[in-house]
């Protein structure tokens, strides 16, 4: 491995000198870490499709753990709930650069302003896969 790290303290250099000698350890550490990125990434994306294609929330060997779940997260579409709120004629949650102010809106729902079923067809929803893993405690 080519880690090195370099110590600035009571450094009298330029910095000219400090980056000529810091830049050259710093594009081989970061290449060597996006390498190794690419690998993990690439790993992790095979387990959750072995996971998910077997079924399997669970998988334990040797003492590292991986639980692998599937998650559902919904978020609103911006123009769609832009358009039923002006039709609603809610006043002071789509600002005059027409966005929502998310917590005015959370705030209209909570107090009972707005009915949240009605904004259920500005929503999206996506799947979102989460692997985990650890080492098993004794």
């Amino acid at each position: 491995m080519t880690r090195k790290q370099i110590s600035l303290v009571e450094d009298v250099r330029t910095p000219e000198e400090k980056l000529s000698q810091l830049l050259p350890v710093y594009e081989a550490n970061k290449s060597e870490m996006d390498s190794y990125k690419k690998l993990v990434d690439k790993d992790n994306k095979e387990i959750k499709t072995i996971m998910l294609g077997a079924e399997l929330g669970e998988f334990i060997v040797d003492d590292i753990k991986a639980s692998c779940s599937v998650s559902e997260r919904e978020d609103f579409i911006e123009e769609a709930l832009i358009a039923k709120l002006k039709e609603m004629k809610i006043r002071g949650i789509v600002k005059k650069k027409d966005y929502v102010d998310m917590d005015a809106l959370e705030n209209a729902i909570y107090s009972g302003k707005i009915d949240a079923a009605l904004l259920a067809d500005c929503q999206t929803k996506k799947e979102v896969v989460t692997l985990r893993v650890s080492k098993v405690k004794k």
